[in-house]
């Protein structure tokens, strides 16, 4: 079946990249009668395929990755405004009715309405903004302050800047925990200097420890799928790794983290415990850890009492955050903030970030990276 989907996906996109082409290259015209035609498809073609040639080269190319990003963008939103207006010309064929240059006005305005998206959204995503919650669990002991990231796909995209730009917001709120929700990086660990990574991450300051559990990209392609990079990075920034692992926090007190649920490669392919597996017997206060929030009915009948998520990054781009939302939807969760169980007993908790990084195409319109601050009230 792969064989089949990867030429038809192939043949669609260059269609479609056809389509975007033909309609830019009549606008351009327009201006530049003189255009040389062979050049402008060689440029445009070279662009379209960016990203398939750094796959297929082996080498990192950051630039030539970001620009191939970047187009992914350009492309999706391209295809639907001139989609739209070329529904709009056939409606005013079939009324009889004649725009003279109409197709040179809906590129015009395709175009400028997809630069200001994007510039937006490029702009967006350089910013880190804090959300707040307030949770009440049952439990003793003192208050605590819960600092929740996810989805920093460090990589050739997201950097040491970045990330210490990061941790001087999670410092900033003086959390006593820090709970890293998965896809901490992004499929190759070769494409940074691994210790400006861990001097960035190690720079979390708080008490009561720093803990995380992988998500689905956080294997390391450029060394045949597993995770022993990743492993050793959290490691040496001290940052406390749970795979299907309970830590105790303090009494009566605890942080559990799941393997994630489908992974990309082959290094995270063991076995994933059962919630019910991995909680049972703790009893206590149960803060979980679990990528994906695709599980909530399961982890909630296993008795967790805060479930923290990440992976949806809320779609990331509009409207693809309406069929992210509609999806999680479906499966009986949600795709960000906060949700509550049903179960009357002891409802379950949830927070879904929409993630502190990008992945893909590097901007955000209608989401935020954020850094995510949970105040956690104790009371019997």
């Amino acid at each position: 079946m792969r064989f089949i989907f990867i030429p038809v996906a192939i043949l669609l996109y260059s269609a479609m990249c056809a389509y975007i082409g033909i309609k830019l290259l009549g606008f351009i015209s327009h201006f530049f009668p003189n255009i040389p035609v062979i050049i402008y498809w060689i440029v445009y073609a070279l662009v379209c395929f960016a990203l398939v040639f750094v796959s297929f080269s082996g080498n990192n190319l950051g630039f030539l990755r970001k620009a191939g990003s970047i187009w992914m963008a350009i492309f999706f939103y391209m295809i639907m405004l001139l989609a739209v207006s070329d529904f709009i010309r056939f409606c005013l064929f079939i009324f009889g009715k004649h725009i003279n240059n109409f197709n040179l006005y809906a590129v015009g305005e395709s175009v400028f309405l997809c630069t200001i998206l994007i510039v937006f959204g490029i702009l967006n995503a350089h910013t880190i903004r804090t959300v707040n919650y307030d949770v009440t669990l049952s439990g003793s002991g003192d208050n605590i302050r819960i600092a929740l990231v996810s989805d920093l796909h460090i990589g050739s995209t997201v950097n040491k800047a970045w990330i210490e730009k990061m941790t001087a917001e999670i410092n900033k709120a003086a959390p006593d925990i820090v709970c890293i929700a998965g896809d901490i990086f992004d499929g190759n660990t070769g494409s940074f200097d691994s210790q400006e990574i861990i001097y960035a991450l190690a720079a979390i300051k708080v008490p009561l420890g720093a803990y995380a559990c992988l998500g689905n990209h956080d294997v390391d392609r450029m060394f045949g799928g597993g995770t022993e990079n990743i492993e050793n990075i959290l490691k040496s920034a001290g940052i406390v790794l749970l795979q299907d692992e309970v830590y105790e926090i303090r009494d009566n007190l605890f942080i559990a983290g799941r393997k994630d649920a489908r992974p990309i490669g082959i290094g995270m392919s063991d076995h994933r415990m059962s919630a019910k597996e991995l909680c049972g017997g703790i009893n206590g206060t149960i803060i979980m850890l679990d990528h994906q929030p695709m599980d909530f009915a399961e982890e909630e009948q296993a008795g967790v009492d805060l479930l923290l998520c990440g992976h949806t990054h809320k779609g990331q781009v509009f409207p693809a955050t309406l069929l992210t939302r509609f999806t999680f939807w479906k499966a009986g969760s949600t795709y960000y903030g906060y949700w509550k169980g049903k179960t009357q007993e002891k409802p379950m908790q949830a927070i879904v970030t929409s993630g502190v990084g990008v992945w893909g195409p590097p901007l955000r319109i209608g989401t935020d990276c954020e850094v995510a601050i949970i105040d956690v009230n104790f009371v019997l």
